[in-house]
């Protein structure tokens, strides 16, 4: 009987927990305008978000830090990472949508969502160590630890 009543109290924990969130989702995505024909739509949306966003995310920060190494940038950090971040994300989202016809979202709801995840990451990224100049010792370390 305590089996039982351990398993049902978990599973109605978690069911509580999903509505939650579940809720909170839906009222999210009308606010953005996302509309879509079913929940494996929705899934393969954001499916394809995350793996066409993560290579992409990571080769801008790549970039970003790259070019201020070599002096081409003063620092990595500022309004060109939020302005870089923003901009991808939101053609990202609006090509997959104009390919995915089951599912639409107003460009107002991309821009508002590209807008919140790039400030995220811009805010994130604050913390992050500056890469050292091509011409600093610490640079010359580096390259000499790659050579040896």
């Amino acid at each position: 009987m305590n089996k039982f009543k351990t398993i049902g109290i978990s599973i109605s924990a978690v069911l509580i927990i999903l509505l939650f969130i579940a809720f909170f989702e839906y009222i999210f995505l009308i606010i953005i305008g996302l509309q879509y024909n079913s929940l494996l739509n929705l899934v393969w949306f954001f499916t394809l978000y995350l793996f066409l966003e993560i290579p992409l995310a990571f080769i801008t920060h790549a970039l970003l830090k790259a070019l201020k190494s070599v002096g081409i940038l003063q620092t990595s950090k500022g309004w060109l990472p939020f302005i870089l971040n923003t901009t991808l994300t939101f053609l990202l989202i609006e090509v997959i949508d104009n390919f995915m016809v089951n599912i639409e979202i107003e460009w107002q709801g991309t821009l508002i969502f590209a807008l919140v995840t790039g400030f995220i990451g811009w805010r994130l990224g604050k913390e992050e160590e500056e890469p050292p100049d091509i011409n600093s010792e610490e640079f010359k370390k580096i390259d000499n630890k790659f050579k040896s």
